[in-house]
Order: C-alpha cells, then structure tokens, then sequence
C-alpha cells in the first residue's frame, strides 16, 4: 500500500552527510511509488524528480529559535497534505519515525560547561531529543549502529523495540569512480605520503588534529601531505598551518563530486573526530580499498575493527598518542597489509543496502 510521508529537516545543502542520506531514503521510496513531501527551513541545490518540497524559510535570530518556529510552521503547513507518516532527519516533537544522524546531546552537554546549562540552545536541544527517545514516546527510531543506540538508550532508558539498526548505505555508484592522479592534479612531488580528510564540519571532525598529526609526520621526515575535501571556511586554520610551516603541504578542495576517486588514490584517510554518530566516509574509505585512522568517538569505527581496515585510537584523545598511530598507520607495510585485505570488499552489499532497508522497514511497519 502506498504510503504519504511528510520528510523533515531543517536545512538541505548537497554534500552533508544527514542530507546524503535524506536523499537516498527520499529517491528509494518514490522509485517505490510513495507520495513524498519534504519540509525544510533552506533549500540548497536541484531538487528530485518525484519529490515535493516545501521551503518555510527561517524565523529567529538565533538557531534554537529558528528550529523552535520550524516545528511550529511546519505542523501548520503539514495539515493539508495529512501524512501518514512523519519522518523527522532532526531531532523533534511529533515524529513517527526518526532518522538519528546526530549523536546523542545529552552525552555532550557533559563534556561541555555546565554554564552551557542554563542557555536556551541547551533546553531546546534536550527537550527535542527527550520528545523523541524518552519512554512516553512512541517514535521509532532508525539508528546507525550498535554504539549510538546505547547511547541513546542509557540517557532516557529507550524501549529496545523502538530502536532499529539501519546497515550502512553510501552511493551504489562508489566502485564506478577512476581514481585521479593526486601528485599531477595538486603539484605533489612523488613518493610523499597522500592523508585524505573529508567533512563539512572541520572542527567536530578534527582538522587541527589532523593538521597537527601532518606536522609530526614531517618532523619524523616522512614527507606528507593533506588534502582536505569539505564545504567549511580554513580561514581558522590559518595560524596553525603557519605556525606548523605546513601550508603549502595542506590542500583545501572545497566540496566535490568526485570523494570516490580521491578515496581510491590516497594512502589514508585520517577521521581524529571529536563528535561523530556515524561517519559514512569510513564505510566509502573501506569500499574504495583506502586504509582508515580513526577515533572511538566515531560510530562507525566499529566497521574499521571489524573488517580490520585500519587502525582506532580508543579512548579519551590524547594528541601525542594520535601523533604514533598516524606515523605506525602510513608505513609502507601496514598500508599493503590492510589494502590487501579489503581489497575484495567492493562490491559487498551489505555497504549499500541502508535505503533498501529504511523502504522495506517503512512498507512493513505503518
């Protein structure tokens, strides 16, 4: 039976790893003839065949109030078009199912100031994730992996039969890509060592660790460059590239297409994140043969011990620790090792089946 769901979030822009996933789930359920309506504060980008979308713009000044004015405008505009199933990709009230890219705010309101506390943004934010994961609620939730729902579930307590855990899913196109001749394309003298860092939020994802740990490597004189691909402003890092001397050894892309073909080039992706739920690219590194060094706080780097793609720097983050793992990770034998080991991996589809199963879950639950 055809289903009408109304699909929120608060900003779509391309490249976003929530928004990523927001669009397979969309193109999946209107290949399977469901009637979709997207609403959203902002709009960037083409916008899908088959998918409607309706931009209510942004009320407030500040963040919290703008998500606050969402959640009543968009329940308002909704009444027309009467869902039968609300499917929120952020945290918020009245959700029938909820798509859970973010990790869980409580668990970081922790670690933050406790002045943070008494803020609007805080209230707002731990009430909307209350709205969803506490027991009262009867939203299902979609989570990405084992680590994140445990989370969840030790703050409020969620019922296990509400969680589900949703496999990977990245682009089934990943494996057509060719890769790109890194060294000609960015002028890198040959021989040195390529780190790839891919993310649109540069400092949760930990560039200025990653920068850093490039520096250590060149003051072991394992020459070493850093090519960073993400739509986020390196102005702040500025001060630290030239204090490091490392700034025509780091190479900001911007946003691209083609991550693929850079991923099946480079010797390692480093992902030193401060705050991560997930991390596809550690799924798309492991598909496209390109070893991984990542922290725990990833979701997602439970994939790397499992499949042994790389290496894990458990615990809480200690620099100089970071500092060994990268100089143990891009040494010629344990990249041969652990490329020779995933080398096969490409076309396992259990990497890309995440919005297969999201469709099915939907067609067989509402």
């Amino acid at each position: 039976m055809k289903k009408k769901l109304a699909l929120l979030l608060f900003k779509y822009f391309p490249y976003g790893g929530l928004q990523k996933d927001f669009l397979g789930v969309a193109n999946e359920l209107i290949l399977r003839g469901h009637v979709l309506k997207a609403f959203t504060r902002s709009w960037e980008g083409p916008i899908p065949e088959g998918l409607d979308v309706v931009v209510l713009g942004e009320r407030g000044k500040f963040n919290y109030a703008k998500n606050r004015n969402f959640v009543k405008d968009v329940y308002l505009s909704m009444q027309d078009f009467s869902p039968d199933i609300i499917f929120g990709f952020n945290k918020m009230p009245g959700l029938d199912l909820y798509f859970a890219a973010d990790t869980c705010f409580a668990k970081q309101a922790l670690k933050k100031n406790i002045v943070q506390k008494f803020t609007r943004r805080y209230r707002q934010s731990m009430q909307f994730e209350e709205d969803v994961f506490s027991q009262k609620s009867n939203t299902k939730i979609l989570s990405l992996n084992d680590k994140q729902s445990n989370e969840f579930r030790e703050f409020y307590s969620t019922q296990a039969e509400r969680i589900i855990i949703a496999p990977p899913g990245i682009d089934k196109d990943w494996s057509n890509y060719e890769p790109v001749n890194i060294y000609e394309a960015l002028n890198i003298s040959l021989g040195e060592k390529i780190l790839l860092f891919v993310g649109s939020d540069f400092s949760r994802k930990g560039l200025d660790r990653a920068i850093l740990g490039l520096r250590h490597l060149n003051e072991k004189n394992i020459s070493s460059n850093l090519v960073v691909i993400g739509d986020d402003k390196s102005k702040p890092y500025e001060n630290l590239l030239t204090d490091a001397s490392l700034s025509k050894k780091v190479h900001f892309l911007g946003p691209r297409k083609d991550v693929a073909s850079f991923m099946k080039s480079a010797d390692l992706l480093i992902h030193p994140a401060r705050e991560e739920a997930a991390g596809n690219i550690i799924i798309e590194a492991l598909v496209s043969g390109l070893p991984s060094l990542v922290t725990s706080e990833v979701g997602f780097s439970s994939e790397v011990l499992k499949f042994r793609s790389g290496t894990v720097l458990e615990g809480e983050f200690n620099q100089n620790r970071f500092n060994l793992l990268l100089e143990e990770s891009v040494s010629d034998k344990n990249l041969f090792y652990i490329r020779s080991s995933i080398s096969n991996l490409y076309d396992n589809k259990y990497f890309f089946s995440r919005f297969k199963f999201i469709a099915d879950f939907i067609e067989e639950t509402f």
